[in-house]
């Protein structure tokens, strides 16, 4: 029984061994798809590791392709899988070379950035350490290793490590190296031009009451007015909190990367990413067994290893076809949100992509789990791509950025006297079609980090408004 996979129908489980292998592939991240494909090769003689590896073509009819595999599987486990035309060169093979290069930042990376000031302040051995802690720190720029692990590793001291630590809180980003968020501020204060006594109080004592808006505590505690303590805040504005922040779009790890994005003539195509996954191939030598006086026992094993080596190559294509196809759909619908940003996302479900495609949701699913695309623009998850939305009353389909949006612009023009309570900005939305309630509002307004409406008169009173 075949797996029907015609446009608008859904993709079945049923019974079909190539469907029920691939779809277990589906969710697998690419380090995990990796070590899958290496696993199968340990255990199944008849399969063989070849290259180099072969791009998967995004352009060509996948449903007819993949309908076509998947009907032919049930009857054909012994063909020779090179005679079926899977293996043709495709124009668009890239290599992690040529993705670097297009995609290479005229940045540094962060490593390379501080690593190079350190050639000039540290020797030889000393070079070495800074590596270590370089190497080691999260993207915000932080160490998390404890200064005792790195000097036990490194067969140095803590007073040694702390002091290159030190020094490297001093490149430029200031703070890359610091332990905590307290100690990245302070690296930064001697920087500002101006008394930084308070700034350095509020830093070192007052970090979770500036958190939680306690606002009068600190100018009581300071004995300062409001006046000052505005201009101490923005003093802290001028500070980074994630020196390293600027640096991410360069730390992509290629070895994740599943797909590319390129845009030529303002059009959008994906490229599957083939380096670095094995390409397998039914072996030769076992193939010719096949063909000899062998007895049954062994004949028996044969078969059936060469037909769960075809099944297994099978599927290793479809996952690759499947994942590309519904890249390049949700790259396409979202053509707008790629060229303009979050506030022209458009809402886009699974149930969506998987209605148009004809797939199953769960497939739809499973395919964009764990799969990244690398862009001009950095790393994009697939399931970025996804929005939820809301119908108004006259049709129209609102995404959740774009009721965010209107929400920003209320609360940024709004009455500095009497700010917008969060059942009046549920009113305002309703006034534009937007059916919302009030605490559907409030969860919008709080993941924009914006304040509650009293919170917001406070903070106005202090700035004078």
């Amino acid at each position: 029984m075949a797996v029907n996979l015609s446009q608008k129908s859904h993709l079945g489980l049923g019974i079909n061994p190539i469907a029920h292998t691939f779809i277990q592939f589906l969710p697998l991240s690419r380090t995990e798809f990796i070590e899958k494909i290496k696993d199968e090769v340990e255990m199944n003689p008849m399969l063989e590791i070849s290259s180099p590896p072969i791009a998967i073509d995004p352009d060509k009819p996948q449903v007819n392709e993949i309908e076509k595999k998947l009907e032919r599987a049930d009857t054909s486990f012994l063909t020779p899988y090179e005679d079926m035309g899977f293996f043709k060169p495709s124009s668009d093979k890239l290599s992690k070379n040529e993705i670097i290069d297009i995609f290479a930042s005229s940045k540094e990376s962060l490593v390379d950035h501080l690593l190079k000031q350190g050639i000039a302040e540290f020797n030889s051995e000393e070079q070495h350490i800074a590596e270590h802690i370089i190497y080691n720190l999260n993207k915000n720029g932080f160490l998390e290793l404890t200064i005792e692990s790195i000097a036990s590793t490194l067969n140095s001291t803590p007073e040694i490590i702390e002091n290159i630590r030190k020094k490297i809180k001093t490149f430029n980003p200031l703070g890359n190296g610091s332990k905590s968020l307290k100690e990245c501020l302070l690296s930064q204060i001697d920087n500002l031009n101006s008394d930084n006594k308070n700034l350095i109080t509020i830093i070192e004592h007052h970090l979770d009451d500036l958190a939680s808006h306690k606002f009068d505590k600190i100018i009581s505690t300071l004995e300062i007015n409001n006046e000052t303590f505005l201009d101490i805040i923005k003093q802290l504005k001028r500070l980074n909190p994630r020196p390293a922040s600027s640096f991410e779009i360069d730390e992509i790890t290629y070895a994740d990367v599943d797909l590319i994005l390129i845009k030529k003539d303002g059009e959008y195509k994906v490229r599957y990413v083939n380096e670095g996954i094995p390409i397998l191939l039914l072996s030769n030598y076992y193939d010719e067994m096949l063909e000899k006086n062998i007895d049954k026992k062994t004949d028996t094993f044969l078969k059936d290893r060469q037909r769960n080596a075809s099944l297994f190559i099978e599927a290793i294509d479809l996952r690759d076809t499947i994942i590309v196809g519904i890249a390049s759909y949700l790259v396409k619908s979202q053509k707008d949100y790629l060229d303009h940003g979050e506030k022209w996302k458009r809402p886009l479900t699974m149930k969506d992509v998987a209605k148009e495609l004809g797939y199953n949701e769960s497939t739809i699913s499973r395919a964009v789990n764990n799969k990244f695309m690398a862009s001009e623009k950095g790393l994009i998850p697939l399931k970025v791509f996804f929005a939820h939305g809301l119908k108004g009353e006259f049709g129209f389909s609102h995404s959740s950025e774009t009721i965010r949006d209107k929400i920003q612009n209320f609360i940024d023009t709004e009455n500095k006297g009497k700010p917008l309570s969060d059942q009046e900005l549920s009113n305002k939305l309703s006034d534009l079609g937007i059916k919302i309630a009030r605490r559907t509002v409030s969860n919008y307004r709080e993941e924009l980090n914006l304040l509650s409406s009293s919170k917001r008169k406070q903070e106005y009173k202090l700035k004078g408004g």
